[in-house]
């Protein structure tokens, strides 16, 4: 079993950022692997969240894509920190208001 602890900042007041869009992260396999684009799709309802992610690849089985909802669990103006239902926490970053970043948290 894989305990997750998160230091939680400071909630701020006002309305959850809208972290709808579409988004491109290369990730990678390994090392010494080429990146492959990971394309996120958000949608958003207040601080109901739902992810849909597909890689880029090759592999029919990886190119299909996964769904995985959450919820906004701490936010501020600089980032956002969403729990996925399957554990797994996700931090999207802001600069001057615009996403700018992406972090898997373990």
């Amino acid at each position: 079993m894989v305990v997750r602890q998160m230091s939680i900042s400071i909630h701020t007041e006002g309305p959850f950022p809208d972290l709808t869009g579409t988004y491109t992260v290369p990730i990678l396999s390994s090392p010494n692997a080429e990146p492959v684009d990971l394309f996120i799709l958000i949608e958003q309802e207040g601080e109901k969240i739902f992810v849909t992610a597909r890689l880029d690849s090759q592999s029919p089985v990886d190119s299909i894509p996964r769904l995985l909802k959450g919820r906004i669990t701490d936010r501020n103006r600089h980032h956002v920190i969403v729990e996925f239902e399957n554990g797994d926490w996700e931090r999207y970053v802001f600069t001057e208001g615009r996403f700018s970043g992406h972090e898997f948290l373990f």
